[in-house]
């Protein structure tokens, strides 16, 4: 990646520079930028990160898309499981985001931090387990009695009680 290191001020008037300006408009000279190079390492969670991120994506896909084939949108499982899959979807993307913004900003491999960022990485990981539940549920459901309902009420809360335990978080 290649930074302008601008200048601010004129070396030979001192007068204010704009940014990208050839020459000086008090005295005229020609004005110099000095280019650096900065290396950007990558990190040895971005794969890992990147990989939780399509995971989960395709995972909560196949989900909604299953609701969307097994209930009539008029149906009240049909908005509570739509509405479990945003909420999980929102929570799942901050999550995601704060990953990212602390591996970006952890150039030191600090040891805490480095903690920190394995635990948001179970938890993204926890988010994609009862998204792969729900999908099992889901299928099961698809092939079974529909009026026996207990393991869909069970999957439910416990996608709640994720959902509460992040945010408490």
């Amino acid at each position: 990646m290649v930074m302008d290191d601008r200048n601010h001020f004129c070396i030979y008037c001192g007068a204010k520079l704009e940014p990208n300006q050839k020459f000086c408009t008090q005295c005229g000279k020609q004005v110099f930028h000095e280019e650096k190079t900065v290396d950007v390492v990558p990190s040895k969670y971005d794969e890992i990160i990147d990989n939780l991120e399509k995971d989960y994506d395709l995972k909560q896909r196949r989900a909604t898309e299953l609701v969307e084939k097994l209930f009539d949108p008029t149906q009240m499982a049909y908005n509570k499981f739509s509405s479990s899959i945003n909420k999980s979807n929102q929570l799942f993307a901050n999550q995601l985001d704060v990953t990212k913004k602390m591996v970006e900003l952890d150039t030191d491999n600090n040891e805490l931090v480095e903690k920190e960022i394995e635990s948001k990485i179970k938890t993204l990981e926890t988010f994609i387990d009862k998204m792969e539940d729900l999908i099992n549920e889901l299928v099961i459901y698809l092939s079974s009695n529909k009026d026996d309902t207990e393991d869909i009420n069970n999957l439910f809360n416990d996608m709640d009680d994720l959902i509460r335990s992040v945010k408490d978080y």
